[in-house]
């Protein structure tokens, strides 16, 4: 027997249902995730920004790094305690965890800077090394409940 779309919809709360829990659990995390990584693209941008001298870079890139601790730990606490039960839960929740270390060691990197230090060299790296974290954390939401 082939299953379609149509036979989907005849039983509600199957797998493929977008109404099934999981489907919106899986949805809900992936926009958690994708948004995220918005926010680190954000902060590419007003880096860029910063290094050009613009005059609302600086407040920028200091609010939206705090904005994106604050988000990964409260995202990465709430995922290991709901999802704990989900297959690839607990993994997308200790993903969002190490995001939010490491977002808060590129912070501390970035203050240091601010204050005189010449550590740009480890500062830009580990920006783009954030983005490929944050692709993980994507990767990650996409998971959830599968086998």
């Amino acid at each position: 027997m082939t299953t379609n779309k149509s036979d989907a919809a005849d039983h509600p709360g199957a797998p493929t249902d977008p109404r099934h829990p999981a489907q919106t659990q899986q949805r809900l995390w992936r926009a958690v995730a994708a948004t995220i990584m918005a926010g680190i693209f954000a902060q590419a941008i007003s880096a860029g920004a910063l290094l050009s001298g613009v005059d609302w870079a600086q407040a920028a890139h200091r609010g939206m790094a705090a904005a994106l601790i604050v988000s990964a730990l409260v995202a990465g606490v709430v995922a290991v305690i709901t999802l704990r039960k989900v297959s690839h839960g607990t993994r997308l929740g200790l993903t969002l965890l190490a995001l939010a270390v490491l977002i808060f060691l590129q912070a501390a990197v970035g203050k240091s800077i601010a204050q005189g230090a010449t550590l740009m060299w480890i500062h830009v790296p580990l920006g783009v090394a954030l983005v490929g974290f944050a692709g993980l954390a994507l990767v990650g939401a996409r998971r959830l409940g599968a086998n």
